[in-house]
């Protein structure tokens, strides 16, 4: 996209920060992914606000250590997310940490988030200029909860008045326009959905946005957010019959190799000795032995 198609009130791409939010559990990863951030050439001046909760001393100290080798600016908050919110499986509490971003940085514009189970392969400018159109948010569709009545997602949809074959977006790569996000309440209501519908939450906060953005949200291309399924699909009990119709997983596998952001969602996760062997695994493990390397000789 050139500078000139841009609309008026965009700010340059080093103007949009990269948002992730953390608990201990997930430094690793975190250290990981500012690794692949910084190997971007097009990736000049790099900002990064980290939203944490309960990290100790040594995790801040870790973090600090990456930002400062990589030269990411780093702006740390911590944040309590709301207790009560339901959980499960890999997750913790600090899942909920996105549904603070509004109330944390107030509205000041344009911001990237990523899960920190994501690897960054490509620039990311295109990405952190592309125009919001007055949406809240930008997202991909979820791969494997494609729309509403295919995967686990919201199981009592017809309860809650969702229509059923809505688009569905998954929350690990987000672009916010947070004036937007705080006209329209969208924090305040994805934390409400989860006070008046947690029996209703399977994916966490990725169905409260979903729920509170309401479909009005800007559609973005999968390269920005490409799940490693290939790893995932040939292992026993792997499922993707109810999602096929929508997104194909032939065309999804095939998607990979042009990935800007490769996404290791779901439980298995790259950095752990059990996950499966393949391309991806290789990827990954490629950055984590750098952040590794860089630990161990202390720079």
């Amino acid at each position: 996209m050139k500078r000139a198609e841009l609309a008026p009130e965009a700010a340059p791409a080093d103007l949009v920060p990269i948002v992730c939010c953390v608990d201990d559990r997930y430094v690793l990863p975190l250290c990981v992914l500012m690794t692949s951030l910084a190997a971007v050439p097009e990736h000049t001046a790099l900002r990064v606000l980290l939203l944490h909760q309960d990290l100790s001393r040594t995790g801040q100290e870790r973090v600090a250590f990456h930002a400062d080798r990589l030269g990411i600016e780093l702006e740390v908050h911590p944040v309590q997310p709301a207790r009560s919110a339901p959980v499960s499986a890999w997750v913790s509490q600090a899942v909920y940490l996105r549904l603070e971003i509004g109330d944390t940085l107030g509205p000041r514009g344009t911001v990237l988030y990523l899960d920190v189970d994501t690897l960054v392969l490509g620039d990311l400018n295109p990405l952190r200029l592309t125009p919001l159109e007055g949406a809240p948010l930008g997202a991909v569709r979820d791969p494997q909860n494609p729309v509403i009545g295919a995967g686990i997602a919201f199981p009592g949809w017809a309860e809650l008045g969702l229509p059923r074959g809505r688009d569905y977006f998954n929350s690990g790569v987000m672009l916010f326009d947070l004036a937007v996000c705080e006209q329209q309440g969208l924090f305040t209501a994805a934390r409400r959905f989860l006070t008046d519908h947690g029996d209703q939450v399977r994916l966490w906060d990725q169905d409260a946005l979903n729920f509170a953005a309401a479909d009005q949200w800007r559609r973005l291309d999968r390269r920005w957010n490409t799940f490693a399924l290939s790893p995932l699909a040939t292992q026993p009990g792997y499922r993707h019959h109810d999602a096929e119709p929508y997104a194909p997983l032939a065309m999804l596998l095939a998607d990979e190799p042009t990935a800007a952001v490769l996404h290791f969602a779901g439980p298995a996760k790259p950095w752990r000795d059990d996950y499966p062997p393949g391309r991806a695994r290789e990827i990954y493990r490629r950055y984590l032995k750098t952040v590794e390397w860089s630990e161990f000789n202390g720079s």
